[in-house]
């Protein structure tokens, strides 16, 4: 199975955890190597290529929803998997504004592709997974005192979802490490 993901793998962030806890076949494109996150066509071409999809890396200009629609356009079949936030479920929380807008629209439009692949032609398979807090470099400058998610372990989430039934769609996954004082 080939599987492909827009994000660093070098980065402590979620493709990290991904990478580590997943099987061979996977290549990660991104800014880090030479990808340009807003040629969301030759993204694209390239994906198309692959029974997998990861749509991970965000993009403050709302790449991550371009990304999606042209993957979409040109994929076969196989599995898109979009990267969303728990800010995006909850509808507010210490994210920016245009990130939680950005997240929502990749939710909404997500939830109107899944009914294609349920109740319509498409054979592509789409599943949204909503994560908080993550235990990535970027939230552990925070210094927040929170409980982080473990990056292997949203990667072992991940590969559940990859390692699925065919016969199902699972829609969408949300969930945050249960805060306790």
């Amino acid at each position: 199975m080939r599987i492909l993901i827009t994000g660093n793998p070098n980065y402590q962030g979620l493709t990290q955890g991904i990478v580590r806890t997943s099987t061979s076949g996977i290549e990660c494109i991104g800014r880090w190597n030479g990808w340009d996150i807003n040629d969301a066509e030759k993204i694209a071409n390239h994906a198309k290529n692959f029974e997998i999809f990861i749509n991970s890396q965000y993009g403050p200009d709302g790449q991550q929803l371009k990304i999606l629609e042209a993957v979409y356009k040109q994929f076969g079949e196989g599995h898109i998997i979009n990267i969303s936030s728990t800010s995006s479920y909850w509808g507010d929380g210490p994210s920016p504004e245009d990130y939680i807008k950005n997240k929502t629209e990749l939710d909404d439009i997500s939830k109107r592709l899944c009914k294609n692949v349920c109740w319509g032609p498409s054979p592509i398979r789409i599943t949204n997974i909503a994560f908080g807090q993550l235990n990535s470099a970027s939230q552990k400058k925070k210094q927040d005192n929170r409980k982080k998610l473990d990056l292997e372990e949203a990667g072992k989430i991940v590969k559940w979802v990859i390692d699925s039934p065919k016969e199902y769609n699972i829609h969408y996954i949300s969930l945050d490490p249960i805060q306790t004082n």
